[in-house]
């Protein structure tokens, strides 16, 4: 990941959803859609999909399991879907950085959830799709790094190329 961050464009947000951390990936990275070089811009196209798929996946894995987190009071009425529509988990965070040669997506959540540092393919048969996004997410990034918070919770930040090989 990119050390210095003073030549870094950047947004913060709380997203609602996995659409809307896209659409906030968009915005952040709108420089780089913007540029005139046409050659440029088809160079940097893989890299701006992927670190849409890493802020989708990695908020919308926050949202879907809001059970997770210590935030979320159960009750005996509420149904997971009642719970999935609740509109955001208070402690979700996501920062996009843009700098000349990567991206940063970073997500703060207050789930406890432990993710492996390298996740395997998941097998056909064993465990359905169950870690799939995480595999993938550690496919596409040139590092990912997870820290655990002191108040609970953590952080993963995934730093994907904006150049393919």
């Amino acid at each position: 990941m990119t050390g210095n961050e003073a030549g870094a464009a950047g947004h913060v947000c709380r997203p609602a959803s996995a659409a809307e951390a896209r659409r906030e990936v968009e915005f952040a990275l709108h420089p780089l859609l913007c540029s005139p070089d046409s050659h440029y811009l088809r160079a940097h196209r893989a890299g701006f999909e992927d670190a849409m798929l890493v802020a989708s996946e990695l908020v919308g894995h926050v949202l879907h399991h809001p059970e997770d987190s210590p935030d979320v009071r159960h009750h005996p009425e509420d149904s997971p879907d009642a719970r999935h529509h609740q509109g955001h988990s208070s402690g979700c965070f996501l920062v996009c950085l843009l700098h000349s040669d990567e991206v940063t997506i970073t997500v703060t959540d207050t789930c406890e959830e432990i993710l492996p540092l390298c996740p395997r393919a998941p097998t056909p048969g064993s465990t359905g799709l169950a870690g799939l996004a995480w595999w993938v997410i550690n496919k596409v990034a040139d590092q990912v790094v997870v820290q655990a918070l002191p108040t609970g919770g953590k952080t993963i930040t995934v730093a994907v190329p904006l150049s393919g090989p």
